[in-house]
């Protein structure tokens, strides 16, 4: 995880947006948090603000690093508390349900008058405070509950959910049931007064207003297209916006390998320089090739379930003409390097059946605006390699996929009856339980009976035991006395005399 290698540098960007910084001790540890004077500072030629800050924590971070929620969460409750004054003099309803919402930062109050308009976390409290009092909640939950701006996994689970169900494309037709299991996920509440409480209603409300997204990195060791976790969080929390609100939000990566160059780069830019630079370029793709079947998993089985990962969070990226470039590159082997034959060799065989699947897939679920001979030449090697081979037993391939009849319009008759008996034969039957056939009533008699005969056994056992501890403890003092005897002759024993 980037979070234990970034030295705080994500925790400290959270605080920076909330307009509060850290007060270390002279060792170096941080010992409390302070206002940043907004007010008098200016950010891009414009006033500076407090921004209203979503954080979503994985489980590892939650497990690792619950101190830094309840710092998270102080910062956020010192930014609402930085317009204090101004929302009981603006707002005198809402009195009561601010003191709520402000009671765990204790004699660490210290309330402002900041303008709402420059202080956006009072802004966006007053307006869910109100809200849930017009819905009947009491002041002290309405207070909380607005404030509320930490969300995961529940307590004990791990993962957004979002990878899994990608992985499944052949379980979900629309991407909107992807962004509900991210936001059923991750819709669990946390703080110094909530450990993982269900609130997904409240979750679903705070995604409304985001607009940007970021994602830090804090090394080269792993890039966006190497393991599912990235599309996982930051894919899944735009989606999940997307649905909620109807609008993409802005999504960045924040590139803090060398922090004497750090920049933001927008998820565009990252992601696709990344797919040039190593996943399309032959310079990366001939090392793997002769690395053999690891290789290939790793261009297949890794590389291609991660770019289908962010096809389906982030559509806006991945575009049609990036699977034009992958068919031509890893299918057609545009550079000329043996890349087609490489993947048709031994077991890297299934591999290249799974990328033919996710391609197909893509073009099924209209990701991929692919034409009438590409679908022909997908259709028909895939068909091919899996009657010969079997099925890849990938996600996309469980015999009852809706992909294996899109590809009937583009194979023939008789390579299509072959897919069906392949699949025919790799379809299990669902096990009946088997239920009794007659029911017997009980006798209470020989029921007492039975357990009078158990207790017999029990006793008869029970006196073979004792009958042997009585043994036992008779051999063991007999060695005893032995034992002593010859200690007792040892010690009478003349000490030899040393040789002159």
């Amino acid at each position: 995880s980037d979070v234990v290698r970034d030295e705080g540098a994500m925790i400290a960007f959270g605080f920076d947006m909330l307009g509060i910084k850290p007060v270390w001790s002279s060792r170096g540890i941080v010992k409390s948090l302070e206002h940043l004077d907004i007010a008098n500072m200016v950010e891009n030629d414009k006033p500076r603000i407090r921004r209203d800050t979503l954080y979503t924590t994985s489980g590892l971070f939650r497990d690792l690093y619950g101190a830094h929620i309840i710092w998270l969460e102080q910062a956020v409750l010192m930014a609402l508390d930085a317009s204090s004054t101004t929302i009981r003099e603006d707002y005198p309803a809402l009195s009561l349900a601010l003191n709520s919402a402000l009671s765990p930062l204790g004699k660490k109050q210290n309330p402002g008058k900041e303008s709402l308009a420059i202080n956006h976390v009072a802004q966006r409290w007053v307006k869910d405070a109100r809200s849930s009092l017009q819905q009947g909640r009491s002041s002290e939950e309405a207070g909380r509950e607005a404030i509320y701006r930490i969300f995961g996994d529940a307590p004990g689970t791990y993962g957004a959910g979002v990878n899994r169900l990608v992985e499944r494309s052949g379980s979900w037709d629309d991407r909107a049931d992807i962004a509900n299991v991210y936001i059923r996920r991750m819709g669990h509440a946390y703080g110094a007064n909530i450990s993982g409480e269900s609130r997904q209603d409240l979750f679903t409300q705070r995604l409304s207003s985001v607009g940007n997204t970021y994602l830090g990195r804090s090394s080269n060791l792993y890039g966006l297209l190497d393991n599912n976790d990235t599309f996982d969080y930051l894919g899944g929390l735009s989606l999940a916006v997307e649905t909620v609100k109807g609008e993409v939000p802005e999504n960045f990566i924040l590139k803090h390998e060398d922090n004497t160059n750090v920049s933001i780069e927008p998820l565009s830019v990252a992601l696709l320089s990344e797919l040039r630079g190593r996943f399309l370029n032959p310079q990366w793709l001939e090392p793997l090739m002769d690395e053999g079947y690891a290789g290939a998993r790793t261009m297949g089985s890794e590389f291609f379930e991660y770019l289908w990962g962010w096809q389906v969070t982030n559509p806006d990226v991945v575009k049609s003409w990036v699977w034009d470039e992958v068919k031509s590159t890893y299918i057609d082997d545009r550079h000329g390097i043996g890349l087609d034959t490489f993947l048709e060799e031994s077991h890297n065989v299934h591999v290249k059946s799974n990328m033919l699947a996710v391609m197909l897939v893509a073009a099924q679920k209209e990701f991929w605006n692919a034409d009438q001979a590409t679908l022909e030449q997908l259709s028909q090697q895939f068909a091919d390699l899996i009657v010969e081979n079997g099925l890849p037993g990938s996600g996309h391939t469980s015999p009852n996929s809706p992909i294996f009849n899109f590809i009937k319009d583009y194979v023939s008759e008789e390579q299509f009856a072959a897919v069906q008996a392949l699949l025919n034969a790799a379809r299990i039957e669902p096990q009946s339980i088997a239920s009794p056939s007659s029911i017997s009533e009980l006798n209470p008699a020989e029921i007492e009976k039975q357990v009078n005969q158990d207790e017999a056994l029990a006793d008869q056992q029970l006196s073979r035991e004792n009958s042997l501890t009585a043994d036992y403890r008779w051999l063991f003092g007999l060695l005893a006395l032995f034992i002593i005897i010859g200690m007792v002759r040892g010690a009478r024993s003349p000490v030899s005399s040393k040789r002159k």
